[in-house]
């Protein structure tokens, strides 16, 4: 399976880099993104592009050359980064991944979720990058075979 053109949106230390891995069946190894990277078609961003918003242009631009957005958040962090109606400034569709799900409380995984709502997601996925748990469904949901 192939992912078609995707754009990993997150705050810093959402998993996005992670997500990606397993996604593409590679070996988890943690590095931090320094710029965007793009690994058959998924378009890799740093948190930063998320965060500050002079970056926000970036994603803008990235946002052109793919299919879908996929905002991810960290259900254990504090401090979600993501605003109510970002999606609306992309003009492409969007799902929600709520990562670290073996971390995260019942409450904080439906908190995250509504942010993910309030963002404009669309389909919402649960996932843990490490097991695996939950890919099955967010590769039925984005790869073509």
């Amino acid at each position: 399976m192939t992912a078609p053109p995707i754009l990993l949106i997150g705050s810093i230390g959402a998993g996005k880099t992670t997500f990606r891995q397993q996604l593409m069946g590679q070996e988890v190894d943690y590095a931090k993104t320094q710029a965007m990277e793009a690994f058959d078609g998924i378009i890799d961003t740093p948190g930063e592009y998320l965060e500050y918003g002079r970056f926000q242009r970036a994603l803008h631009v990235a946002a052109c050359d793919v299919d879908t957005i996929v905002l991810m958040i960290d259900p254990t962090s504090a401090d979600s980064r993501i605003p109510p109606g970002f999606v609306s400034g992309f003009n492409k569709p969007a799902v929600g991944v709520v990562t670290k799900i073996d971390l995260a409380t019942p409450e904080q995984i439906s908190t995250a979720e509504e942010q993910l709502r309030l963002a404009g997601a669309g389909r919402i996925f649960r996932v843990d990058s490490l097991t695996g748990d939950g890919f099955d469904d967010i590769r039925g949901a984005l790869c073509r075979t």
